[in-house]
């Protein structure tokens, strides 16, 4: 959905008494179907001086279209003039005129003797504003996470956030140690760390990722693949998306499986033979504008993580967990991701290495009770760059993050994940998955 954005620009035009736009009106709500489709209704009136010529216009792009003034307006005459309408001289001074829209903004306005007056700036915006940096590369604006603010260093973690983030890779450390298992820590960098050169503002001296990178040591193994990311040959990022390509994600896989100590060399031989298609693709940041938009993106061809999925919860985002199994992996041992959505491309690539896979929707932060339950032999925490400024934690708990998260959605949602559980009941609940379902069968699905 989107919304319409009406910016005053003046109210004042040469020959007119008064005037007004009734529609559209400010943060009027519409899709892409309607707006393209049906189009945008301009409605209004206009009272202008005897014998002037006003011809109502909007304006898109390089297309200027005339809005008509012949819809009998009676309420205007009575309540503005204080005048009868019958047979008024000004009885036709409205407007109504339905536009398809396909560029983000235009211009309402007047023209009298020839000579333009824009008094109304109109756009179409979404839930989220989008930057547009050089070549039409599109980047995260107006977010919770405050993304430009960041970069530009204007936003930097306090003492506390340093302080808890410290804390973090602290009891991260004391917990694999405890557990026997390897661990290390990926931050998938942020798009405009890595495209700075197509981004429209510059990077400030700090910023909170390089803060971060500043208190760990070298023991709590944090992970940044952003400068090998910059100095790549292929592209990482995507066009029109926030996230990384399936190129980009192998090259932050490839930093963590090195830090994990890994043979490196081995693991890249299982992807050398990895083929790729060009695809048109939109992505979160492309659907979010409007018209939508989209770039000719290399999309992994013929390989998903999916082929060997052994339970999915199918919770969007937060609170999701997948669990893939491949006998015949590189690598006979198990692995465990408190990841974020910048791990669901790795997947396709982290299933073919690790003959057992626990993905689990945390951004990061650590359910100690899932370490103890699954007993990994690799640990890898992930979170994306723009989150660095709300630090993780270990202490999280999954079991009362589902139960917060389906509370948060809407009918919908609940009969598609309810459905999905069904699923798995009908065709045998796989033993991996037995704890993880355990979560809705007892609080959830028993209470719906």
């Amino acid at each position: 959905m989107y919304h319409i954005s009406l910016k005053l620009l003046t109210d004042a035009c040469p020959g007119v008494f008064r005037w007004c736009l009734d529609y559209p009106r400010h943060e009027q709500r519409f899709d892409t179907k309607s707006l393209m489709g049906s189009g945008l209704m301009f409605q209004g009136w206009v009272l202008g001086e005897e014998r002037t010529n006003l011809r109502p216009f909007v304006k898109l792009a390089e297309k200027k279209i005339y809005l008509g003034l012949d819809f009998s307006r009676p309420d205007v005459v009575r309540k503005v003039l204080d005048k009868a309408p019958e047979g008024h001289s000004q009885l036709r001074c409205g407007f109504r005129t339905t536009i398809p829209i396909a560029t983000d903004n235009g211009v309402f306005g007047f023209e009298n003797a020839g000579i333009e007056y824009d008094l109304i700036h109109f756009s179409v915006e979404g839930s989220l504003k989008i930057l547009e940096g050089r070549d039409g590369w599109l980047f995260l604006d107006n977010d919770t996470n405050q993304s430009v603010e960041q970069f530009c260093g204007k936003l930097l973690l306090d003492r506390l956030g340093q302080q808890a983030w410290l804390d973090y890779l602290d009891s991260l450390q004391e917990l694999a140690k405890k557990c026997c298992c390897a661990y290390a820590v990926l931050i998938a960098p942020a798009k405009e760390m890595v495209m700075s050169d197509y981004y429209p503002y510059p990077k400030g001296l700090v910023t909170p990722i390089e803060q971060v990178e500043k208190l760990a040591r070298p023991d709590h193994k944090v992970v940044n693949p952003a400068e090998r990311m910059r100095v790549s040959k292929e592209r990482m990022f995507r066009v029109c998306d926030t996230h990384w390509t399936h190129r980009g994600a192998l090259c932050g896989l490839m930093a963590i499986l090195e830090t994990l100590g890994l043979d490196v060399a081995g693991i890249e031989k299982l992807f050398e033979k990895d083929k790729f298609k060009k695809c048109l693709q939109a992505g979160d940041l492309g659907n979010k504008i409007f018209p939508k938009r989209a770039a000719q993106e290399w999309v992994l061809s013929g390989i998903s993580y999916r082929k060997w999925v052994q339970y999915d919860n199918h919770l969007p985002n937060i609170g999701r967990v997948i669990i893939t199994q491949k006998k015949d992996a590189l690598i006979s041992a198990k692995c465990l991701i408190f990841g974020s959505s910048s791990s669901y491309t790795m997947l396709d690539y982290i299933a073919r290495v690790f003959s057992d896979l626990v993905f689990v929707h945390s951004a990061g932060n650590i359910d100690i009770s899932l370490v103890t339950l699954e007993k990994p032999d690799f640990l890898i925490a992930q979170t994306n760059s723009r989150f660095v400024i709300r630090p993780p934690v270990v202490g999280y708990q999954l079991a009362d993050v589902i139960m917060e998260k389906w509370s948060e959605l809407g009918e919908t949602d609940h009969a598609e994940v309810a459905g999905n559980q069904a699923h798995w009941v009908k065709s045998g609940i796989p033993e991996s998955g037995a704890y993880y379902h355990s979560l809705f069968a007892n609080k959830i699905l028993l209470n719906s």
